[in-house]
């Protein structure tokens, strides 16, 4: 059987608008002084600076702390994981009918940079884990994009057998392309692009594969 390999955040994982609620939620608990944005482009930068890194908790205190100075207690870690995680998704039918649909030709699998616990429980929320054998956190495989982590998804299987579809060129299609890995360009910012596959629709995987 075929297998997908899916990010998650942005190509099938959409957080509603009301996400700043959410964190919030965490800065008035903690009395920090920072915005909602700020502190979610702080750990979206950990993805771009931080590939072929495992996140244990301690790395991501110690990033946190190293690159805005804010000091992360175990406490508050737990706290701003399961907030994230909490946030409510966008497009959950549309995309279980895509995984329903995917699942019946495919085993499908998941990379994405966050905690894998944390994605699991997003999925379980809205009934999306059934579909996957497996995800892949940043505290499972290193941070994408990652050559060790790509080996070690695909291991003892022919590379032929995968495909890898993702919204990002740079952190979710460049690396996979370059060993062979057949790739899919979820063009949801419709880019100007001539070199991979592309779908502008999550739905138009039903038609390409």
């Amino acid at each position: 059987m075929k297998k997908l390999i899916l990010d998650l955040d942005n190509t099938l994982l959409f957080l509603s608008k009301d996400w700043t609620i959410y964190y919030k939620k965490f800065i008035e608990k903690y009395n920090i002084n920072i915005t909602p944005e700020y502190l979610y482009d702080s750990i979206g930068s950990l993805e771009k600076n931080s590939s072929d890194i495992i996140v244990t908790n301690e790395y991501f205190q110690k990033y946190m702390y190293d690159n805005i100075s804010l000091k992360i207690t175990e406490k508050m870690l737990n706290d701003l994981l399961n907030y994230y995680a909490d946030i409510p998704l966008l497009y959950t039918d549309v995309v279980y009918d895509i995984l329903k649909y995917l699942s019946q030709k495919y085993e499908l699998m998941a990379y994405t940079d966050w905690f894998t616990e944390n994605q699991i429980k997003r999925l379980k929320k809205y009934n999306l884990d059934e579909f996957f054998s497996k995800v892949y956190g940043w505290d499972i495989l290193p941070v994408k994009p990652s050559k060790i982590g790509l080996d070690t998804i695909i291991k003892d299987t022919n590379i032929e057998d995968f495909i890898f579809i993702g919204d990002s060129i740079e952190y979710d299609l460049e690396l996979p392309n370059s060993i062979g890995i057949d790739t899919i360009f979820y063009n949801r910012k419709n880019i100007a692009q001539n070199k991979y596959k592309e779908i502008l629709n999550i739905e138009e995987l039903k038609q390409i594969l």
